[in-house]
């Protein structure tokens, strides 16, 4: 082989090694936008604790509530729902929903002195819309240790599996 045939032999092959560079660069950072994308899905969920009043006669206990907020601010339902809560001092109290639909979603907590059942701290879950509808306002908890959520647990609509764990973020499982 004289050098005229060489020379186009290896711009062959430093173009290939090149092009295969360029596609191993290009998948990683398809990783990289993929996994930004879904933990910015996943952190428009959130949640907090409220309480709960009427707009009518703020004093009047009869109407007062303690309830567990779900904002599910992205565009599909989340699944396997399981947030761990302080109530009135209390140790975590587990709530568990299998489906969340997108918007703001309640669950009032029942005391333990009016529960039906004693394993039952949790109603089912509401739309916030029936509070406003109920003419109910809402104010959550911003700094009271006896009132807070610890941890919140879901599925996204890709199967993919999110822990929430208060002061430290969202973050795969």
């Amino acid at each position: 082989m004289d050098g005229t045939t060489v020379a186009p032999w290896v711009g062959i092959g430093v173009t290939l090694a090149v092009s295969i560079c360029s596609l191993i660069v290009a998948q990683r950072a398809e990783r990289r936008t993929r996994s930004d994308r879904e933990e910015r899905e996943a952190a428009r969920v959130s949640a907090w604790v409220s309480f709960v009043y009427s707009n009518r006669d703020h004093r009047d206990e009869q109407h007062w509530d303690n309830v567990l907020v779900i904002r599910n601010a992205s565009d599909a339902v989340i699944h396997n729902l399981e947030a761990k809560a302080v109530m009135n001092g209390q140790d975590e109290i587990a709530f568990t929903a299998q489906v969340c639909p997108p918007g703001e979603s309640y669950s009032r907590w029942i005391h333990p002195k009016h529960r039906d059942h004693q394993r039952r701290a949790w109603a089912l879950l509401s739309s916030c819309a029936d509070l406003a509808v109920a003419d109910k306002g809402m104010r959550p908890f911003t700094k009271a240790d006896r009132w807070t959520l610890t941890t919140l647990t879901f599925t996204d609509a890709f199967g993919k599996r999110w822990q929430y764990v208060s002061g430290q973020g969202v973050q795969p499982l």
